[in-house]
């Protein structure tokens, strides 16, 4: 995957983790320190505690993130500079188990939501900076949930302004 930010912020954001670990979609976070990782599978509601990975395990070309808990898995990042503005992410993640086939659409949807990020992060104009900040204080708080009932809130509103309009149109064309 392609992203519209600097190699030197791409390798900044997973060394730093909160950002990234709060951007799942499977899990909410429940704990984030130096050392640890606590959170909660949104499907299964199986609480997890990892030993969160040291940061230097991370090198300019990328690393291996490995989860020690329940459940174990690994995440392999390698990250190429493309230009000076763009960074390639692969990304391969490893289970001590068999994964079901509707949770890779979730890697996909983490590793997409990493590259918005990003690619806000990058970014230096005021709406950026105002967007990211929203993003760190209230959307990254949230749970999965939390953040989908969100959506679903602001597009029926979206839908009822439609409405709303649609009825004074009417309305100002039959008088």
């Amino acid at each position: 995957m392609l992203v519209a930010a600097p190699v030197e912020q791409v390798l900044q954001f997973f060394r730093d983790g909160e950002a990234w670990f709060r951007l799942n979609p499977e899990w909410e976070v429940l704990a984030l320190d130096k050392t640890r990782l606590k959170v909660r599978y949104e499907r299964s509601e199986q609480e997890a505690d990892y030993c969160r990975p040291a940061s230097a395990d991370f090198s300019r070309n990328g690393g291996t993130l490995t989860f020690a808990g329940t459940p174990a898995r690994a995440i392999t990042l390698v990250l190429s500079p493309q230009g000076a503005t763009q960074t390639r992410i692969d990304w391969c993640e490893d289970f001590a188990e068999p994964v079901e086939t509707a949770r890779f659409a979730e890697f996909n949807l983490w590793l997409d939501a990493a590259a918005g990020y990003l690619a806000f992060a990058a970014r230096k104009d005021r709406r950026a900076r105002l967007t990211r900040w929203l993003l760190d204080r209230i959307w990254l708080r949230m749970s999965p949930m939390s953040r989908r009932i969100s959506l679903m809130i602001v597009g029926m509103e979206f839908l009822a302004l439609l409405l709303f309009i649609a009825i004074l149109i009417v309305y100002r064309f039959i008088d």
